[in-house]
């Protein structure tokens, strides 16, 4: 895993979601938090969000409901009110996805 410099936001989240795309959750989580842990915008909370569905997707990828739920629910707080579109994600996709979960 290599970090994304917290200048570079759309490396971070064109990295993220070629691998979350691929299904590889875990590995999206540990490239967009390199990203978040040097990032202060006042969206913090958006790609907080975005860490935390890609941690929901990977419990439920493991067959951990129980974790799955509880992150998921913590990732749609973060992420509901950048709802439809943030950042050029269609963030109610990522919603549709963790209700699918």
């Amino acid at each position: 895993m290599s970090s994304v410099p917290p200048s570079d936001h759309s490396a971070a989240l064109s990295a993220f979601f070629a691998a979350l795309d691929a299904g590889s959750f875990f590995d999206a989580h540990e490239i967009l938090e390199a990203y978040w842990v040097g990032y202060h915008g006042a969206d913090r909370d958006f790609y907080k969000g975005l860490i935390q569905a890609a941690v929901a997707l990977h419990h439920r990828s493991k067959g951990n409901a129980v974790g799955a739920s509880g992150v998921a629910a913590r990732a749609r707080s973060h992420l509901t009110p950048y709802a439809p579109r943030y950042e050029g994600v269609d963030v109610s996709a990522i919603l549709a996805r963790l209700d699918a979960a």
